[in-house]
């Protein structure tokens, strides 16, 4: 008997703000994201929709749901954990950290400094896979979730509307927006600038008005809202990694047979290196547009870099980690380890 896992729209049977497949799969699962279709994240899901119609040969059919059609980032993950409409969901390490807290060790800064680490840590062959991984899986597994592949990590730096920033003296006064994140507010207060927690869609009207100087924010977020447009300064700090996420249900993924496991998983592998390049075109795009605005780019030096690592990583990772289980402080070690070696 087929499974079926589809949400159905009253009068077409099509997901609103989707690609939905006409099939005769064995296997349906939606798929869905906040990102828009023609955006690098909103790319990568729609080669893994293809590929996986033609690695299984139809056997699997994806449904992808773009732009939060079917809801938020928290409400997406929260379906995906259910299984009932949306079987997978794109989420950040930050919403993933709420669910299954290892996901918070990927907010401590400069745990991870550079696209080429973050993939050699969970791509180290290749494929999907490693110690660090393999770990998080059974983490993801008691949550009801699992990890089908990871997009090349954003890097937050500073962004200000006046104060030019290359140094940590340089931060103390300023008024920096931050998110929710517990993490975030420490790095920066301990950094000396005052923390005003916004809404993204708040930001640049708060930048406008001067009720922030800042905040920390990837290149290519920062120009997706327009914040570009009221920025004078950038400083690619890359202080805080941003990784983004595809999960799936764990019991959806168990239902399938071992040999289309392998056949998505190739899937889910091979989307993401087809769309690498694009996140590179992304931020390259990104820093032209702050550039032809008018905004100073800065880019720092390693030795810069440590100057800020220095005070903000060891408070930061004290938080990060204080609620951790003994299987999450086990998953730390073995990242910080796995780190070490690439």
């Amino acid at each position: 008997m087929k499974l079926k896992f589809l949400v159905k729209a009253i009068s077409t049977g099509l997901l609103v703000g989707s690609t939905a497949m006409a099939s005769a799969a064995d296997y349906d699962l939606t798929m869905a994201s906040t990102t828009p279709v023609a955006s690098p994240w909103g790319k990568t899901l729609t080669s893994f929709q293809s590929l996986v119609k033609q690695y299984t040969d139809d056997q699997v059919n994806i449904n992808a749901s773009f732009g939060g059609a079917l809801g938020n980032d928290t409400q997406l993950l929260q379906k995906a954990q259910l299984g009932s409409t949306v079987q997978g969901a794109q989420s950040s390490g930050a919403n993933l950290g709420s669910v299954v807290h290892a996901f918070k060790s990927f907010d401590v800064p400069y745990i991870i400094k550079n696209i080429e680490t973050s993939n050699k840590l969970f791509y180290p062959y290749g494929t999907l896979g490693g110690e660090a991984v393999d770990e998080l899986q059974s983490l993801m597994a008691k949550k009801n979730l699992r990890l089908l592949y990871v997009m090349p990590f954003e890097f937050r730096g500073i962004l200000t509307t006046g104060k030019k920033v290359q140094t940590p003296a340089d931060m103390k006064g300023l008024k920096i927006r931050v998110t929710p994140s517990e993490v975030e507010r420490s790095m920066i207060t301990e950094l000396g600038s005052g923390a005003t927690t916004l809404g993204i869609s708040e930001v640049y009207t708060a930048l406008q008005t001067g009720t922030v100087d800042g905040l920390a924010i990837p290149p290519a977020t920062a120009v997706a809202f327009g914040l570009h447009e009221v920025a004078g300064n950038m400083n690619l700090l890359n202080f805080q990694p941003h990784g983004s996420f595809m999960t799936v249900n764990a019991r959806t993924w168990n239902k399938l047979p071992q040999d289309l496991q392998m056949k998505v998983q190739r899937a889910a592998d091979d989307a993401v290196k087809q769309n690498a390049a694009f996140f590179e075109i992304e931020l390259t795009n990104a820093l032209e547009k702050f550039k032809e605005q008018g905004v100073n780019v800065i880019t720092p030096t390693s030795a810069e870099q440590d100057t800020f690592t220095a005070i903000i990583q060891a408070p930061t990772t004290k938080i990060a980690t204080k609620d951790f289980n003994k299987d999450e402080k086990h998953f730390f070690e073995t990242l910080k380890s796995t780190l070490d070696n690439i």
